[in-house]
């Protein structure tokens, strides 16, 4: 190939975009693994099958259960081929969008090969890291750009036979792309106003209003993509969730016609603004907030050094064909990218608004998505427009984009702690409890986890490890259940003895308030600690919510003659390294089996080694074990450990002045623990 056409070629644009996306996203698929909701779908797929995805989803989006199906029967339930396949989808949008762009504006590479990366990494999408549960949506852009391009190409192609088979590929993906995320149907006002911008060129001398006229005719076949969907969705298909259901949806409006309107212009504010404008710098700002600049400093200089320079050589690499003219050009495409992406914008976020949501940048980014491409089209002829030195146009653009790699490697190391504590969590669990009656309900406190501002104890963990045999019937029975210590489920377990039966989807679960055992790990230092309403001992992180139900904690729900449940290490890892919390959770297991010698035999161990709890109560097994062994040595040794912390020696002197105790160290330790603890 000569010089002359390499700077045709795409290929430089597409190795840069490889290039620079590949260093913000792949070093963290190998160590992503499952988030939040993630896990029934793990749960369910394991238990039940590949097949179950499609009844899971067939009450509202059927689409997705087909494709899930596929998915789990080639992967299972191994994360990494989803997050490895979430950025492939990511980098085939990309391309699509890059080609599409070429075919827009084929004299100016550089201005099309930033949009394309700012659309690659825009920063208001944060569920990349769950890649499982929002794989579709990521694959549902990446046809949505090709079904775009294939209908440029259409409209491009001089031959009959290709013009329809281009046609025809455009038509089935953007049903697919629909089908997947039906409220990415907004987006196809972007479709028409590409190809508003081909025949504009095409017929530069033509009146605006003959523009759109020739416009409309070139895309008419088009219109069968959403009308098509619309006429299914309609007539065809019976919606059993009301929150995806239309009809629903147009009753409402109807009923209150007035506070329904005011509330869709506030949401559709609220969504265009943090689609197109807050996306680009709130996230960093949060997350960099979570984060600290001390930890973060030498490696935020290196990820800034290595993509300004992939970005630097890709601009001096890329040639614009008439570069003597560049400024008018961009200038010029400034003005038709303002129009795009902000009309894209606004039609992308309204079928969102009008099912009664919005955009934000937490739970609910994955509505954005669809849209992110108008965002950066908008950014890019913002940028282009107020500033007219294309230095100055780089140095913004450059800004932005090291910003959002930032943005995506802070969230990502984020998620990957968030994922480590609640892996280690249950490693602690599978440890301290070999096995569990059904029907029980634990309480679960995780360390310093986003799980907790969504009330979710996430059941399939528990179920994971404890009841993995498959199922056939359907829903699928979750055999134990977990809440977390919010405000009204800790009302409930303190007022009631009842039950409640919860079903979602295909899966469903009795939630006993009456039959709870309680698991707490205060902080990430901290071991999990099953709070015994015997002999309750908490530790100074411990929250108030815990403190009022740990009376209604039953530890014969814990089968101590049944073998261990090993946690999968598909979804767990492998087993953390045996230190302190390790000897601690099979001391206490020990202690609970009143096997007093093995828990004094793994304190001797754990000391022996050089293990010591970050948590001072994390002593308490351990008295108890060297009290019924009468070494005196040792309670001395603990004493002296904790001489500075009144409060636990307080709740161990209450324990052993209970008389009610049984079982109960003979009064010489009895009068040791006195003199030791009692202050």
């Amino acid at each position: 190939m000569n010089i002359h056409a390499l700077r045709k070629s795409p290929y430089p644009e597409l190795l840069f975009l490889t290039l620079i996306s590949g260093l913000v996203y792949l070093p963290y698929i190998t160590s992503l693994t499952y988030l939040l909701d993630e896990w029934y779908f793990i749960y369910d797929g394991v238990v039940a099958g590949p097949n179950i995805f499609h009844p899971m989803f067939s009450i509202d989006r059927p689409a997705r259960g087909y494709f899930f199906d596929i998915y789990f029967s080639l992967f299972g339930p191994v994360p990494f081929p989803y997050h490895l396949g979430a950025y492939l989808w990511r980098l085939v949008a990309g391309f699509c969008a890059l080609r599409l762009f070429s075919i827009i504006w084929p004299d100016n590479r550089k201005f099309v090969f930033l949009i394309t990366l700012l659309f690659i990494l825009y920063p208001g999408y944060s569920w990349w890291v769950s890649a499982i549960e929002y794989q579709p949506h990521i694959a549902s852009l990446a046809l949505q750009m090709f079904s775009c391009v294939m209908t440029l190409e259409a409209i491009r192609s001089s031959r009959i036979s290709l013009r329809i088979v281009f046609l025809l590929l455009a038509i089935l993906s953007g049903w697919a792309y629909i089908a997947l995320v039906e409220y990415a149907i907004g987006m196809e006002i972007f479709r028409f106003l590409c190809v508003y911008l081909i025949v504009s060129r095409s017929e530069q001398s033509l009146p605006v209003l003959r523009k759109i006229s020739a416009s409309i005719r070139s895309w008419s076949w088009n219109a069968l993509i959403p009308l098509g969907f619309i006429f299914w969705r309609l007539f065809l298909f019976e919606n059993q969730r009301k929150t995806t259901d239309i009809n629903l949806l147009i009753s409402k409006f109807q009923s209150a016609p007035v506070d329904t309107l005011w509330t869709w212009s506030e949401y559709f504010f609220r969504s265009v603004m943090t689609t197109g404008f807050y996306a680009w710098y709130e996230p960093f700002y949060i997350y960099f907030a979570d984060a600290g600049f001390n930890k973060l400093g030498f490696w935020m200089v290196i990820l800034a050094i290595s993509i300004l320079g992939l970005l630097g050589i890709a601009m001096f690499k890329l040639k614009d064909p008439g570069s003597g003219k560049q400024d008018n050009s961009w200038k010029k495409n400034s003005q038709a990218a303002i129009l795009v992406g902000s009309a894209s914008l606004m039609s992308g976020v309204l079928p969102i608004v009008l099912a009664n949501r919005y955009v934000n940048l937490s739970f609910y980014s994955y509505y954005g998505l669809p849209a992110s491409l108008a965002v950066a089209v908008l950014l890019m002829g913002l940028v282009s427009y107020l500033f007219s030195r294309p230095q100055i146009h780089l140095g913004i653009i450059s800004m932005v984009i090291v910003l959002a790699g930032f943005t995506h490697s802070l969230l990502a190391k984020k998620t990957i702690v968030m994922e480590n504590l609640l892996e280690n969590f249950w490693w602690q669990a599978s440890w301290r409890i070999p096995d569990l009656r059904p029907d029980s309900t634990l309480v679960t406190l995780y360390p310093n986890s986003t799980a907790i501002d969504y009330g979710l104890g996430l059941d399939e963990l528990a179920n994971l490890i404890y009841f993995p045999e498959p199922q056939s019937q359907l829903p699928v029975r979750l055999p134990v259940s977990t809440l977390m210590p919010i405000d009204s489920d800790v009302n409930l377990i303190l007022t009631t003895d009842n039950k409640k039966s919860v079903k979602y989807r295909v899966h469903k679960k009795v939630i006993n308030y009456g039959n709870i055992v309680i698991l707490v790990q205060p902080t990430p230092d901290s071991c999990v600690r099953v709070i015994s309403a015997e002999r309750p001992i908490f530790s100074d992180d411990d929250p108030e919510n815990v403190r009022k139900i740990a009376a209604y904690s039953k530890l014969e729900n814990i089968r101590l003659q049944a073998d261990d449940h090993i946690p999968q290490e598909f979804a767990f890892g492998p087993e953390p390294a045996h230190e302190w919390c390790y000897f601690y959770e099979k001391a206490d297991l020990a202690v609970q089996r009143l096997d007093w010698e093995n828990a004094s035999e793994l304190g001797d161990e754990a000391l022996a080694l050089g293990f010591y709890p970050a948590d001072q109560v994390e002593w308490f097994p351990f008295i108890q074990a060297y009290a019924m062994t009468g070494n005196e040595e040792k309670l001395e040794f603990i004493a002296m450990q904790t001489a500075g912390n009144v409060s636990f020696k307080n709740q161990v002197c209450d324990v052993y002045q209970n008389p009610n105790l049984e079982p109960r160290p003979d009064l010489e330790n009895i009068l040791l623990l006195e003199k030791l603890f009692c202050v």
